[in-house]
């Protein structure tokens, strides 16, 4: 399996029950894609016992997501990252804003023995942070910024902190991915 693309972020802000049932809002677009890293972190724990590892463990503990988009919309990162935002004033931030916790997911391009394949990855629980910004003059030649936002990765309270499918074609996986988001609605402060 190799993989050849990436297209399709979307999130959802996140509406979790007290037993980790999810509802998402929305499908909404950041931005197209232009990467998309994933680390995980792991608890890992070993039990010796007579001399030999009688038990292990490996498990979610926490991760980090980082998507890289090639437009910084404005009105779409004050709905990402808690802010408010008109179409008079443009985003408005305030130490006092709040990021939502959403979900996040995109679509992979992968070729499997010759034949294309689309796999849709899912993060179940995701808070982005605000972006650092680099901007530089133009200079003899044209170079191309882009925006970076980091999110951090967390499980639901039902353990779940992502999911994953493999489509045959990529209008089935964009179906699917569109299918985990919904019409939550969350209350206005």
């Amino acid at each position: 399996m190799a993989k050849i693309g990436l297209k399709h972020f979307k999130f959802g802000i996140l509406h979790e029950a007290q037993d980790g049932t999810a509802t998402y809002g929305a499908a909404q677009t950041p931005a197209k894609a232009v990467s998309c890293n994933v680390s995980i972190a792991n608890n890992s724990a070993t039990l010796y016992a007579d001399d030999a590892l009688a038990e292990s463990d490996t498990s979610f503990q926490s991760g980090t997501v980082t998507m890289g988009i090639d437009n910084d919309d404005l009105e779409t990162m004050a709905t990402l990252l808690g802010h408010s935002y008109t179409a008079e004033s443009g985003i408005v931030r305030s130490s006092e804003d709040t990021a939502p916790y959403v979900g996040f997911g995109r679509v992979i391009t992968r070729i499997t023995n010759g034949v294309r394949n689309y796999k849709v990855e899912f993060l179940s629980k995701v808070k982005f942070g605000e972006p650092s910004e680099e901007n530089a003059t133009k200079g003899e030649s044209v170079e191309f910024g882009t925006t970076e936002i980091e999110g951090t990765v967390a499980a639901l309270a039902n353990g779940e902190w992502s999911k994953a499918k493999v489509f045959t074609s990529e209008s089935a996986a964009i179906t699917y991915l569109d299918g985990l988001f919904g019409t939550y609605t969350p209350p206005t402060p």
